[in-house]
């Protein structure tokens, strides 16, 4: 499999929409439309005064608010683990002491590469909130009680990232 061509369709602010002429192993050629986004950091924060905390936000690509846990895009230059971090403080107002990558992925390879980094995070300072411009969103602080009927509910994460990171809290807390 190789790269005939990559034509640039549009360039956004935050992604590149390409045209990409892949020849494939038997010779047949095809297009395909991808989008360029890069990467996004992710953190699933360990239990926080007995809650785990997530954020809700309105996403407009599926014009509804979603659970999430907080995310965020990595700036040119930063760490993935840097970006987490940074968009911990922004977005909930903590500094995490112990940060660990626990998983790479891409959230949706079929049409963008965009790739995710996970991280568990505990043992917290203070920060303070500052959110980017546009950006409205709230905490939601969710009792770890609460998290087994929020993985099996079909409506309340629908949230690729979000449903991995409790999972692996849950597999977290099963083995200590």
């Amino acid at each position: 499999m190789k790269i005939l061509k990559l034509k640039k369709i549009c360039a956004g602010r935050l992604l590149t929409l390409y045209n990409k002429t892949v020849q494939h192993d038997d010779d047949t050629v095809w297009e395909r439309e991808v989008v360029s986004y890069g990467g996004n950091a992710a953190a699933v924060v360990a239990e926080y005064n007995g809650n785990i905390i997530l954020v809700s936000q309105f996403r407009p690509a599926v014009d509804e608010k979603l659970l999430e846990i907080p995310a965020g895009r990595i700036e040119k230059g930063e760490l993935p683990e840097e970006a987490a971090i940074r968009e911990l403080e922004e977005e909930v107002g903590i500094i995490p002491q112990n940060i660990k990558r626990i998983a790479e992925f891409y959230s949706s390879p079929g049409f963008a590469d965009e790739k995710m980094y996970l991280f568990y995070a505990d043992q917290f300072k203070q920060g303070s909130v500052h959110l980017d411009a546009g950006e409205d969103l709230s905490v939601k602080l969710l009792p770890v009680s609460e998290v087994d009927d929020y993985l099996r509910s079909t409506s309340k994460i629908r949230d690729a990232k979000t449903y991995l990171g409790l999972l692996y809290w849950k597999v977290m807390k099963g083995n200590e």
